[in-house]
């Protein structure tokens, strides 16, 4: 275990020996970079995130800055574009939720030629024509994600004999695209299985959404299998489970990210399985690969995926260790 949690620092070292090496620090004037969210500190999640952004700006002596609402707030976004712009940067990264939000304020770092990666969040759009200019994206592959979790509850419900009968996909903030592609990598793989998925609209409020799977529930009881999204529905469905006295196995229950909490639901048995992206890696290389491009033309040959990885009963202690450190 030792060796993992030294893995980073010492990642973190070869980089500024590197960096320092080509001239990139100390040999020019400050570099300025932000990143613009649609989620932040009164997340656990972002926390992570911009923890990787600060050791990234660290390393390079940047004066880097987070822009984003407390809580998630897609809408916001285009005022926290005209915000990073303000700022005369060497290169933005972003999440893409809604990419109408924030085109215009892409499209101007564009025309200034300011490079902008996209992270956590991709662009639905990539690909396409309607597709905003950008370099590439640093995050994971949601909908691969969701199969992963719809595979892991069959492989489960199979295990105990158990059937599935029906299933639900909650999600938090209608709209969100890397939501929505969560869901439809459960809806690919049960759709081919036969097993109806309700998608169920909730909120970033604990509390209120515990009621909201309560009354679904109530309507639904043969439901049992749950899709949660993050760390804050998957807070509404342990607190639903211990209000309702469900046991663990009675649920089949999977979720995305990570927290505390989740890890204490794995290691009671009510989750199988959580889908990391690693939020770290998100923050320290959309920095780093700013860096690169701005100052070098650098870019990789395609996206960077940072997940889907699973956390399960096999690595939840490893990965509650890690997460003490700050990196997981």
């Amino acid at each position: 275990m030792r060796k993992l949690v030294r893995t980073i620092p010492v990642l973190l070292l070869a980089l500024g020996v590197m960096i320092a090496g080509i001239g990139g620090v100390g040999a020019q004037d400050q570099l300025t970079f932000s990143m613009v969210s649609h989620g932040g500190i009164g997340n656990p999640f972002w926390v992570v995130v911009i923890k990787g952004m600060e050791d990234a700006c660290s390393l390079l002596g940047a004066d880097c800055a987070w822009l984003s609402d407390p809580v998630d707030n897609i809408d916001d976004m285009a005022g926290y574009w005209d915000d990073a712009l303000a700022r005369n940067n060497d290169g933005i990264g972003t999440t893409v939720p809604n990419p109408e939000v924030i085109r215009d304020g892409v499209n101007r770092a564009a025309e200034a030629g300011i490079p902008v990666i996209v992270f956590n969040t991709a662009d639905p759009n990539a690909g396409t024509r309607d597709a905003l200019p950008t370099l590439f994206y640093i995050g994971a592959n949601e909908f691969l994600g969701g199969r992963s979790n719809a595979n892991a509850v069959l492989d489960a419900a199979d295990a105990a004999g158990v059937e599935i009968a029906r299933a639900v996909c909650p999600i938090q903030e209608v709209g969100h695209s890397g939501l929505e592609a969560r869901c439809a990598g459960v809806r690919s793989v049960f759709e081919e299985a036969g097993i109806p998925l309700d998608q169920l609209t909730i909120n970033n409020d604990v509390t209120a959404s515990a009621g909201t799977f309560a009354d679904y529930f109530n309507a639904n009881p043969n439901t049992n299998a749950v899709f949660s999204l993050g760390p804050n529905p998957a807070s509404s469905l342990n607190l639903y489970i211990q209000e309702a006295g469900v046991m663990a196995g009675d649920i089949f229950a999977t979720t995305h990210d990570t927290s505390a909490e989740i890890y204490e639901m794995i290691q009671n048995g009510y989750l199988i399985q959580a889908i990391d992206q690693q939020p770290y890696l998100q923050g320290f290389e959309t920095i780093m690969w700013l860096y690169l491009n701005s100052q070098f033309k650098m870019a990789p040959g395609g996206d960077i995926l940072t997940g889907p990885g699973v956390i399960d009963g096999s690595n939840v202690d490893a990965i509650i260790e890690l997460t003490a450190q700050g990196y997981r």
